[in-house]
């Protein structure tokens, strides 16, 4: 039994099943990992998938944000991987969840690992890049 609830933690969405507008957001974070770590300003590519140069620029100062802000190295899988690493999946439950304007809930999704000021200027981004989001989905 001990078994498989930790294989069940070990679970993570998977691209191929998500919400289009999450994976996007998902793909979006991964291109922004890879392209600060060659050096390169991922904005132009973040702005081109996720199809909303305002929701580019949220999801840049999102993960601006989260780089200041995380306790550890945030860590996404290769691009090839259709699996979301727990990072990944924590971005995408915190747009949904700052999106719906569920502030106790955002707090309760991330008061173990950081505390509130930080939760403070996540919520705000995120909720930003959520609205951006929203925005470019009936625009487009």
């Amino acid at each position: 039994m001990m078994l498989f609830d930790i294989e069940r933690l070990a679970l993570t969405p998977d691209l191929r099943t998500m919400a289009a507008a999450d994976a996007r957001v998902a793909i979006s974070v991964r291109l922004w990992v890879v392209m600060n770590k060659l050096g390169r300003c991922p904005l132009e590519a973040m702005i081109e998938k996720l199809g909303s140069a305002p929701a580019g620029g949220k999801l840049h100062l999102l993960m601006e944000e989260i780089g200041a802000a995380w306790p550890e190295p945030f860590c996404v899988n290769p691009p090839c991987c259709p699996r979301l690493s727990h990072d990944e999946a924590l971005v995408i439950d915190m747009t949904g969840i700052a999106r719906r304007g569920d502030r106790p809930g955002f707090d309760r999704l991330l008061s173990d690992l950081l505390p509130f000021d930080a939760r403070e200027r996540l919520y705000r981004s995120a909720a930003a890049l959520g609205a951006s989001l929203e925005d470019a989905a009936r625009s487009g």
